[in-house]
């Protein structure tokens, strides 16, 4: 009840503030829901309404309708979403034999457009005629491969960005400069209002007989999207490689009160909850889920914040920078990074069975940032009883660079506790698999550790179960045994 009125008095004031008249919401009821006999029927009566509010340019009003039976058609479109979807707690259950589909989206096109890579990094756009006047979005891609291949994949990696532009001034960064020989960008532009786009307040069920995935929200090049106050619900299944809610080419993304029971996935194939691909300023608040496989998969993210959640996994799969987790509760996986830079923040976290960060080595991008952790709990076995896990740090040289030398993180922990569930008498700040690589690893200089607790026994804290090839590093608590 407090997100809705909160959500209420913000529509309210938007419309004020536009001078814009308050012109009346449309119902499903008027589109064939009250007639329709069938699943398939009110699905399109979904359908039908959505797509009237979108030429009228009004609202859906969902007064009334608290519970809907649907099935996809093999001939579905998905559902276009308005600005202000308030479904008032509908709980929509879907069943799809048809296709892989996405029930939901908000999507609009992106035009090509040409900009000097020189503008990029300077963030001033005034003479270019597209970009002059008016708010947009400016979506980058180096079409020179960042990554080659992933190691045991067959695939590479393409770095991208997405920078939001208020009349010709770029209002953020790159995750790294493009203005380089390597560098081959090229852009797309699509204009974008800054007022909030919601969409709140349903519970999906996916049927346990559909035999095809049904994709629940797909945001596409948007700016200012707040996603709340909505529950997926995933039965057992043989279906895998899901994608519940899909984030791409988007900037200021907020999901708030999102839980997520179950994907379709398995302990051995990949499906996620929560899909981003090249995103910046993005926050997470109040996010639950159980899942077989990582809730997350992302790429190309630019400052993300995670608040008040309990998941088992956050990860950035391939670039990134800058990324704050507080508040959060870690279960049984790992963080995952790579070709992550900046400052990566954790604060009052709880790690059980966990990898606070894991540096996915098969992209070959150690690239240099910091980790901090701020009065945090981590809860150790004798198999995961590490900070940072690196690894293989191999000889063989990443083509970009930017790449070429391998680095790893400066790490401080501050007022933290261990706690050791299970015997062992080790805490190392890196674990590696195998160590290859011949040159000094680059950007670690310190390990901090102050007022950090061990309950539970003693362990002597090490820089690494392995050695590898370091300068000197400033490590006050090398060697020292923690603990009763």
């Amino acid at each position: 009840m407090r997100k809705l009125l909160t959500i209420i008095i913000l529509l309210m004031s938007v419309s004020i503030c536009q001078g814009q008249e308050q012109k009346e919401p449309v119902s499903p009821c008027w589109y064939g829901l009250d007639e329709a006999k069938t699943d398939v029927e009110r699905f399109y009566a979904l359908y039908n309404t959505h797509v009237a509010a979108l030429e009228l340019g009004v609202d859906v009003n969902y007064d009334g309708v608290d519970k809907l039976d649907i099935e996809i058609p093999a001939d579905a479109k998905p559902i276009p979403l308005t600005s202000y979807n308030l479904f008032k707690n509908l709980v929509l259950n879907v069943k799809n034999n048809s296709k892989h589909f996405f029930l939901f989206e908000m999507v609009q096109p992106a035009d090509s457009i040409v900009v000097d890579k020189e503008l990029i990094d300077k963030g001033h756009f005034e003479s270019v005629k597209e970009l002059r006047t008016g708010n947009y979005l400016l979506i980058l891609r180096d079409d020179s491969l960042w990554v080659d291949q992933r190691q045991g994949y067959k695939y590479g990696h393409f770095r991208k960005d997405i920078l939001y532009v208020e009349n010709g001034k770029a209002q953020n960064r790159p995750i790294m400069p493009y203005n380089t020989p390597e560098s081959r960008p090229s852009a797309h532009f699509c204009p974008v209002t800054d007022y909030v786009k919601v969409v709140s307040g349903i519970t999906i069920n996916r049927d346990k007989s559909s035999k095809y995935k049904t994709y629940c929200f797909d945001i596409q090049n948007q700016y200012n999207v707040e996603l709340c106050d909505i529950i997926v619900n995933t039965p057992e299944s043989n279906l895998t490689a899901d994608g519940v809610i899909q984030v791409n080419d988007c900037a200021k993304v907020t999901l708030d009160h999102i839980r997520i029971n179950g994907t379709y996935s398995r302990t051995d194939r990949y499906g996620y909850g929560i899909l981003m691909d090249n995103v910046w300023n993005s926050e997470i608040i109040h996010l639950t889920s159980q899942s077989k496989w990582g809730i997350f998969g992302t790429n190309n993210i630019n400052v993300a914040k995670l608040d008040n959640c309990d998941i088992n996994r956050y990860d950035i799969h391939c670039y990134g920078r800058d990324v704050t987790i507080r508040n959060c509760i870690f279960n049984n996986l790992y963080n995952q990074f790579s070709s992550f830079y900046g400052q990566l923040t954790f604060e009052k976290c709880i790690f059980n069975n966990h990898v606070p960060v894991l540096i996915e080595s098969n992209y070959n991008a150690f690239t240099p940032f910091d980790v901090e952790f701020k009065s945090c709990v981590f809860n150790i076995n004798n198999r995961r009883n590490y900070i940072v896990d690196a690894r293989t740090l191999s000889d063989t040289r990443n083509s970009r660079p930017e790449l070429a030398k391998k680095c790893l993180p400066n790490i401080t922990i501050t007022k933290s506790t261990v706690n050791i569930l299970e015997q062992t008498n080790r805490l190392y700040m890196f674990h590696l698999n195998s160590v290859t690589y011949k040159d000094k690893v680059g950007h670690l200089k310190r390990i901090r550790v102050k007022d950090l607790k061990v309950n539970g026994g003693q362990v002597t804290i090490k820089v690494g179960n392995k050695d590898f090839p370091h300068n000197k590093i400033e490590f006050p608590l090398y060697n020292q045994v923690l603990g009763l």
